[in-house]
């Protein structure tokens, strides 16, 4: 079907009461000029991600988003995409609050800043397509009972019935709001300084597709569609995952593809993976998903030293359809999210996780279901979990496995829980949420730190020369003893056999094919020696050669 009709069609079911037509007109001035394709490779071995806030790391005499543009030239090729974390103006959630999505916050720095950053390096901002913030000149307008305000914004009854509703936070679900015309009551699903939108209202749309130009006029080509289950909302249904949010990300993907088909679509969903995957399965949504389930599976296998349940769900998981992949982390700015794990972990292996962030002087945040309150995410640094020399064995084996590997700057530079921040702002998130002057910074990372820091780095280069690694490349799940993790990745005689020991203690393999671990050089035949952490990019090609 041709592209407009198919805008058409998915404009007619999601606003049956508006001329199909007016309303695509509208939409393709809200985008912009349609630009024509450059490139239909949107990925391959040479690609990961690097998370950070604007302002992670600070100078006095300089924008955050300047330093932060030296700091990912220090690093030469180990990133090739930067997720800056919300940079708007915001009144809370670490930016995710946001007051106005069309400008930079000026103590960030400006759009020219981030037009530089595009220069070298692809960047995916976020959009916030759930809620806006309660300064949000929406919400004012909706308080004076003018438009658009009075239109954008989810409303409901304190008489409705919203038990089914499935939410990420413990708070009250509708906020009461003064207005020149009553009291009414706002649906905030992530807080009452988050205020859900009404994306059966066009203008919510249209807005958004305002921001989305704005966006790739500075150069963002990747789009994070944050908190993307949650956007619409049916009184009376679990307002997650309805038809009608994936008809709005096909929708968005197809107004995408218009306005550049080179740009990406990312959801974010903290689910679990079978869910994660229905914004994937039909091909006509996402480009890419995160994957939730791996951060805690992997956090597991490295916290307990086995390996036996991240390698049964590696074998036996849904793998994404061609043309599409998912985002490999364990840590991000949100902790380490729990909800994925439900169903593969059980509540004593869940419990013992959440266990291990309190006795690494971490904790651990809820959500409502029904009248329990079940655990939903680890706050706790990654390092301080793990320790230096366990992350980077993670982080090496997000880097072995099918998708792109993602790294949050924090865990990169191995910082420990920020327990000053955490206390002092009342937020459980802030542990994992370091902001540290460039001058702290250079200061603590030495020693180990920064060993394995470097050592990552070192491991990224080499691995952006392995077309195994490419991250639609296949993958097998070998069958070893546990605590040794056994991935083949790629076919034939390019492919690659990753070793990862999870454990505590040495392991032994026979290695039967005369092989050279890619990572150190060492030609590997007989018994091979794994010692707790060791990770081994075996291949039999580069022996023969």
């Amino acid at each position: 079907m041709p592209l407009e009709k198919r805008i058409l069609d998915r404009l007619g079911k999601l606003y049956p009461n508006h001329d199909g037509r007016e309303l695509l007109t509208q939409c393709k001035a809200a985008l912009g000029e349609s630009e024509p394709a450059i490139d239909s490779t949107k990925w391959s071995e040479r690609d990961a991600v690097l998370i950070c806030y604007p302002d992670q790391i600070v100078d006095e005499d300089q924008a955050p988003l300047a330093v932060l543009e030296t700091i990912v030239q220090e690093m030469g090729e180990a990133f090739s995409t930067i997720h800056i974390l919300p940079f708007y103006p915001s009144s809370s959630d670490g930016g995710f609050a946001v007051t106005d999505h069309h400008v930079v916050d000026e103590q960030f720095g400006s759009w020219a800043n981030i037009t530089s950053i595009s220069s070298t390096h692809q960047v995916m901002a976020d959009l916030v397509l759930n809620h806006v913030s309660s300064s949000h000149r929406w919400v004012e307008q909706f308080a004076a009972d003018i438009e658009p305000g009075r239109s954008c914004l989810k409303t409901a009854s304190p008489d409705d019935d919203v038990s089914s509703v499935v939410r990420p936070r413990t708070s009250d679900l509708l906020v009461p709001c003064e207005t020149t015309a009553g009291t009414k009551y706002l649906w905030c699903t992530f807080g009452p300084d988050q205020v859900d939108v009404d994306w059966e209202e066009p203008e919510v749309l249209l807005e958004m597709l305002r921001v989305i130009d704005v966006l790739l006029l500075a150069g963002i080509r990747w789009f994070r569609l944050d908190a993307v289950a949650y956007v619409q909302k049916h009184v009376g249904t679990s307002c997650i995952h309805l038809e009608e949010t994936h008809e709005l990300v096909r929708l968005l993907r197809d107004l995408l593809t218009w306005r550049n088909p080179s740009a990406a679509l990312i959801t974010e969903t903290n689910v679990p993976h079978d869910e994660n995957l229905s914004y994937l399965r039909d091909g006509q949504q996402a480009h890419v998903a995160y994957n939730f389930t791996l951060a805690p599976l992997l956090t597991h296998a490295l916290t307990v030293g086995a390996s036996t349940k991240i390698a049964d769900w590696l074998r036996e998981a849904e793998q994404p359809p061609e043309r599409t992949t998912l985002l490999n982390f364990l840590s991000s700015h949100d902790g380490i999210g729990l909800r994925p794990a439900e169903g593969i972990l059980n509540e004593d292996e869940i419990q013992a996780l959440v266990d291990a962030s309190v006795q690494a002087k971490g904790t651990w945040s809820g959500r409502s279901h029904g009248d329990h309150i079940l655990p939903y995410e680890l706050n706790v640094s990654a390092t301080s979990l793990l320790g230096v020399d366990r992350l980077l064995t993670a982080h090496t084996v997000l880097a072995s496995l099918r998708g792109i590997p993602t790294f949050y700057l924090p865990a990169v530079d191995g910082e420990p829980n920020d327990i000053e921040a955490a206390e002092k702002q009342g937020d459980n998130r802030a542990l994992n949420r370091p902001k540290r002057t460039v001058t702290a910074r250079q200061a603590a990372l030495i020693g180990k730190r920064k060993t394995a820091r470097d050592e990552l780095f070192r491991r990224l280069s080499v691995r952006r020369e392995i077309p195994a690694f490419h991250p639609e490349a296949t993958q097998q799940v070998m069958n070893l003893e546990s605590p040794l993790l056994g991935i083949v990745r790629g076919d034939g005689a390019s492919s690659v056999r990753v070793i990862a020991n999870l454990g505590f203690t040495d392991m032994t393999l026979n290695v039967r094919d005369r092989s050279t671990d890619l990572l150190s050089g060492q030609e590997i035949y007989g018994e091979l020696l794994i010692a707790p952490g060791d990770v081994f990019w075996l291949s039999t090609t580069s022996a023969r050669s």
